[in-house]
């Protein structure tokens, strides 16, 4: 298998985000993962969509807690506070 970008060079390696072959002089390693150039400067690494999605997850779970926390502190004997 050639590189897509030098087809007169071996491949290597597959881009994991959108699959194209790969040289040694066209990959990009990242967090265990080997990228090409462009899917690398898109953002496109699994890495970085899993860090996003785990970093979304949070803040839907803090928030979740702080909603519970209200309504475990709301009773009917108070003022309003919530």
């Amino acid at each position: 298998m050639k590189c897509h970008f030098h087809p007169r060079t071996k491949a290597t390696a597959i881009c994991s985000a959108c699959g194209l072959s790969l040289c040694r002089q066209c990959q990009v390693e990242d967090g265990g993962h080997i990228y090409c150039d462009n899917c690398y400067a898109a953002g496109e690494t699994e890495h970085e969509n899993a860090e996003a999605v785990h970093a979304q997850e949070t803040l839907e779970s803090e928030d979740l807690i702080d909603l519970e926390l209200m309504d475990m502190l709301d009773t009917d004997d108070d003022d309003g506070l919530f």
